[in-house]
């Protein structure tokens, strides 16, 4: 009995932990993807969205250390540097090069949030 108790206990702290997890990883794409939106419109509009994607920047740089704790960290350096790489074209004329950035940004957070759902692709 004290097996099964303990056995029920563990289960609900890894079942709460998962969806605190996934609710953390939930709202920071939403965010994210937020961010990188108005950056991509603000270029679209004016041709300079160095403060814009600086602050989309900030924000993953916030974010990116409790994520480590719910993803997995190579796919959280590469949303890093590539929004590093985007910030570095976001105030240039270099129109294709910050639409491939942003677009592989959109991608990589994309992917972050599917990969933290469960599948049979992310159990096994």
């Amino acid at each position: 009995m004290k097996r099964l108790i303990a056995a029920a206990i563990l289960f609900i702290f890894v079942v709460a932990s998962y969806l605190t997890g996934f609710a953390f990883i939930n709202n920071t794409y939403k965010s994210a993807n937020e961010l990188l939106e108005k950056c991509i419109n603000i270029y679209e509009s004016d041709k300079s969205a160095y403060n814009a994607t600086k602050n989309l920047k900030n924000f993953w740089d916030k974010k990116e250390g409790l994520l480590s704790v719910f993803a997995n960290h190579s796919s959280i350096d590469d949303i890093e540097l590539a929004i590093s790489s985007m910030l570095v074209y976001s105030d240039t004329k270099n129109n294709e090069i910050f639409y491939e950035y942003s677009s592989t940004v959109k991608t990589l957070l994309h992917q972050l949030l599917e990969d933290s759902k469960p599948n049979m692709h992310s159990i096994s």
